[in-house]
């Protein structure tokens, strides 16, 4: 699992540091919302469920349009939440030397954001888009640590 990860970061750090515009930085952000998609389960929770039931819990929407028979709702929501401690290494290269330094992030409070489009058809929510989402630690040592998604903490059910 462990080198699996470590081939996925280095198959994507190019990406990220070669990347320049907005080209790149649409890139970026479907690659970071890809990342954290297998820990938002929003969709299933949400999917087939009544609009109305969601905006009592979350409000009303950030923005409407409408889409032929149904109506695309979407919604941005922030939430402060507490990031426990975590111990990571970092690398970094100068001529042939490697300096490896061990960086110790405390226990921190940290606002998470995440956008969401819903798409409802006969009052029922049919589809469920995440325009923005963000990996976020909630525990474990490491270079990976453990990690859920914004979107999970912010319209999880």
């Amino acid at each position: 699992m462990k080198t699996t990860k470590s081939l996925l970061l280095i198959a994507i750090l190019p990406l990220f540091l070669s990347g320049c515009g907005g080209a790149a930085k649409g890139l970026g952000d479907n690659l970071r919302i890809a990342l954290v998609a297998p820990y938002n389960k929003v969709g299933s929770q949400w999917r087939g469920k009544q609009i109305s039931k969601f905006q009592e819990k979350f409000g009303p929407p950030t923005n409407r349009s409408n889409s032929g028979d149904s109506a695309v709702l979407t919604w941005q929501r922030s939430r402060m939440v507490r990031v426990p401690a975590r111990t990571y290494e970092d690398e970094s290269f100068q001529g042939n030397w490697t300096i490896r330094k061990r960086r110790y992030v405390p226990e921190h409070d940290q606002d998470v954001s995440c956008t969401l489009a819903l798409t409802a058809k006969g009052g029922a929510i049919a589809q469920v888009k995440t325009l923005d989402d963000w990996g976020v630690p909630v525990g474990e040592d490491g270079l990976f640590p453990a990690t859920t998604s914004a979107c999970q903490i912010v319209f999880g059910s």
